[in-house]
């Protein structure tokens, strides 16, 4: 693969825009860098929700172009594989480092950012040989992995922080709905009915302002909730409804500052905000020529530039890094 010095400047939809600057390139390389040297022996990474980190770290190495068997970040995607698939119950399919959310464990969170890791994989790759996975079947582990998902989904259509059919909230919705749909990208069958109560679900939680509330009957809905509601709307194609319309609305002015509303959840809130921005432009370009380029600052304004992390998440880096890095990845388009 061509080393990052060489990448070109993806064309400028606008006079004004650039999809990739070299300030950019930079911060990805050395964020990358950055969750390389975090990666331990067992292939996690991170100190806690060891799941949840992995599974976004190994996603913003795929980002890069690498697999687990090509490119610089081979061997960590190789080894993010091996300790997710190690956290994959074959009775059950959950994702899980065997310890419970209060115990560092990542609970539906990390499930949801698992099945995408291994989902996106396994689209990439097909099954990885088995002697690297000690016979173990990366589909078969998808699809155990979706059937959790979809036992665990709430009659209202939401999900919650356990592998339960009870309780639902924006934040793990938001992870089980994008695994799903890298799942069914990847020809993994997802149930119908469950994609259908998951639009009824978030079309429920947009309030007649755009925001999306945390819960159904949860109020007034925060910036990062808001993304990641747009996020859903553009991952099961609904563009033109009105809920989509207000919720796609607000998030842009989120994120170009019309609207006041980051939160404590930052490296949650930019993730989605820059999903966002690239999912909707087929819809308007503003969310691309425009709101990208908002998001992209306010990444490249707050990475460490000593060490090359996104270190203010709450989780030494391992969180807010990860999700930094794919987000500025995301003009390549892997």
């Amino acid at each position: 693969m061509a080393s990052m010095a060489s990448w070109p400047v993806f064309g400028q939809e606008r006079s004004t825009f650039q999809e990739m600057t070299p300030e950019q390139r930079t911060a990805i390389e050395k964020g990358l860098d950055w969750l390389a040297r975090r990666q331990g022996g067992s292939g996690a990474v991170g100190s806690s929700a060891q799941v949840a980190f992995t599974g976004l770290a190994g996603l913003a190495w795929l980002a890069n172009g690498s697999t687990p068997m090509h490119g610089k970040y081979s061997r960590q995607v190789r080894n993010a594989l091996r300790f997710i698939m190690r956290c994959c119950s074959k009775s059950s399919g959950y994702i899980n480092e065997a310890g419970g959310r209060a115990q560092g464990g990542s609970g539906m969170h990390g499930h949801g950012y698992g099945l995408l890791f291994l989902s996106e994989v396994y689209g990439l790759c097909g099954n990885i040989p088995s002697e690297d996975l000690q016979d173990e079947s990366v589909q078969k582990s998808i699809q155990r992995a979706v059937k959790c998902t979809e036992r665990s989904q709430d009659p209202n259509g939401g999900w919650s922080y356990d592998p339960s059919p009870s309780g639902h909230e924006g934040s793990v919705t938001i992870t089980q709905v994008e695994a799903l749909r890298a799942a069914r990208n990847a020809g993994i069958s997802v149930g119908t009915k469950i994609i259908d109560k998951g639009i009824s679900y978030i079309k429920k939680s947009t309030n007649s302002d755009g925001t999306v509330a945390y819960s159904l009957g949860g109020g007034s809905g925060s910036f990062a909730l808001t993304a990641a509601g747009a996020c859903v709307y553009a991952m099961y194609g609904l563009y033109d409804t009105a809920e989509a319309k207000r919720c796609a609305q607000t998030t842009f002015d989120f994120v170009s500052g019309k609207r006041s509303g980051q939160n404590n959840f930052d490296a949650y809130t930019n993730f989605y905000a820059g999903q966002a921005c690239f999912l909707m432009k087929n819809h308007d370009e503003k969310f691309w020529t425009e709101g990208y380029p908002k998001v992209r600052k306010t990444l490249l304004d707050g990475q460490d530039k000593g060490s090359g992390g996104w270190l203010r998440d709450g989780y030494d880096g391992a969180f807010g890094t990860a999700c930094a890095c794919i987000v500025l990845q995301i003009p390549l388009r892997y």
